[in-house]
């Protein structure tokens, strides 16, 4: 979606998601050579930057630039540029209110009609590519087919919006919730969060269009299959008719076709193995024997206890097998998965790299796509839905050490302790010092990575916390601090 957005907004969100990536400060220099901009260009588009996001925590100094980037801060790059694109704001319109005239939308849009037309002529160069409709200028309508349109906003407003955001203030999506949740319990269907979000909006958008008169030829059902079968049930019968009624449609099987019907080719709901591997049993076992022996090789070499195994050689098997991994299917989900898989292959590069290289190997022989979206997939599956993989290769890493040592006496130690112990005792080794006296060559002699004093030290050889009536919190804070710098430094 974002070929959708000028080229001024495309500059905007690279610079942006640059700097939500990193922490540190970095030079104007390196930042402009990284997003190839003139160091003008880089410094127009951070005064833009500043204007369009005034809490926008940017701070400067002679040559360098650091965003101030708490734990509380919710901003996402993509979202809070596409909120802010005239181009999201005239589809926005388009959605809820086609069929106006060219003037009647500048006007919405508090802009001139030579802005609206560039919008159109660029969105008509780049959407037929894509998903094979145009926009028609008088009346103001989306084009092509009712199956591609819906598509096409369905991407629209599942990449435009917040995860919690309900952009159809015309549809409660309460009432709209517990329909989708009357058919997927009657199949036992359980979808992640990120699934029913999609069929949410996929029935918001079908109810949009379906009440504007737009209708697809032949549906494709979601969750509809058994709709004949699920009405013969009386209470089911019954709760449809009463949500129908706060929804404002007629319950009949037509008209549940059209609002459950789904735009995307080929979906699956949920990758779950109860509800049949895909192929032939040939098939099947062959891909169920190199499965098994990927996780049996990738145990024995990394040393892991694979806990739920059988359960994920076929979740494994299904992902490898279907062409649709998920019902939300679009950049915005691979992204954020990328984005997951990236941090932790910073702390286990190994892990990832053989997994990566057997599943890919895995690919060729069943003589499947090696698609790097599927790869993706594959380790996504194996790394985050593997019981407790990556917690026992963190478990076996070694822990930080750290001595307490307080000039009061050792009970006030083990008190500090025993405290911070409470916050952190899976990454810490915690000490106390019992002995009567203390110097710096004694320091430099201990194999603790870190100290913290109840008194000053300057000079200290080793890194040191020393604890000025801190709060435990506070203590522990810096203690974490402290300890995350050497973890990375051991990782690397």
């Amino acid at each position: 979606m974002n070929i959708l957005l000028s080229k001024t907004e495309q500059d905007l969100l690279f610079l942006l998601e640059e700097l939500t990536k990193r922490h540190d400060w970095i030079e104007l220099s390196v930042l402009a050579e990284k997003l190839n901009f003139s160091i003008e260009k880089l410094q127009e588009h951070l005064f833009k930057l500043e204007q369009l996001f005034p809490n926008l925590l940017l701070q400067s100094r002679k040559k360098g630039i650091q965003l101030q980037f708490d734990f509380q801060n919710t901003l996402d790059p993509r979202i809070a540029i596409l909120k802010q694109s005239e181009t999201y704001s005239f589809l926005n319109q388009l959605f809820f209110k086609e069929g106006q005239s060219l003037e009647q939308i500048c006007q919405v849009l508090s802009t001139n009609q030579e802005q609206i037309e560039e919008i159109i002529h660029r969105i008509n160069t780049k959407l037929p590519q894509h998903y094979s409709v145009n926009i028609q200028l008088s009346p103001l309508v989306l084009e092509g087919a009712e199956e591609d349109i819906r598509a096409f906003y369905l991407d629209y407003f599942s990449q435009s919006y917040s995860f919690l955001d309900w952009p159809f203030p015309s549809i409660s999506e309460e009432s709209l919730t517990h329909l989708i949740q009357l058919f997927l319990d009657a199949q036992q269907v359980s979808p992640n969060l990120s699934s029913l979000r999609q069929i949410k909006y996929t029935l918001a958008i079908n109810m949009e269009r379906f009440n504007k008169g737009h209708l697809i030829e032949n549906p494709t059902p979601l969750l509809t299959s058994h709709y004949s079968t699920l009405m013969q049930i009386t209470q089911f019968e019954q709760d449809i008719k009463k949500l129908a009624k706060k929804l404002h449609f007629e319950p009949k099987k037509e008209t549940l076709e059209q609002l459950f019907s789904n735009p995307v080719k080929s979906p699956q709901i949920i990758n779950n193995p109860s509800n049949g591997a895909l192929g032939n049993i040939h098939h099947i076992q062959k891909s169920y024997r190199l499965l098994s022996q990927i996780l049996e090789e990738l145990a024995k070499e990394f040393h892991l206890q694979i806990e739920n195994r059988e359960e994920l050689i076929w979740l494994l098997h299904y992902t490898a097998q279907s062409d649709f991994f998920h019902l939300l299917s679009n950049q915005s989900l691979d992204r954020q998965k990328s984005q997951i898989l990236s941090s932790y292959q910073v702390e286990f590069p190994k892990l990832f790299e053989v997994s990566q290289h057997k599943f890919q190997s895995y690919l060729t022989e069943m003589g499947l796509e090696n698609h790097p979206s599927k790869l993706q997939e594959l380790v996504y599956t194996f790394s985050i839905q593997g019981q407790r993989i990556l917690v026992q290769l963190l478990q076996k890493l070694p822990k930080i050490r750290v001595l307490v040592i307080s000039h009061l006496d050792s009970h006030h130690a083990q008190n500090l302790i025993d405290t911070l112990a409470h916050y952190g005792n899976n990454l810490y080794l915690f000490d106390s010092w019992e002995e009567s006296t203390i110097s710096f060559s004694i320091l430099n002699q201990i194999p603790h990575d870190i100290i913290i004093t109840t008194f000053p030290v300057t000079n200290s050889p080793k890194p040191l916390i020393y604890n000025r009536n801190f709060s435990t919190s506070e203590l522990f804070h810096h203690l974490h601090l402290l300890a995350s710098q050497i973890h990375k430094e051991r990782l690397a």
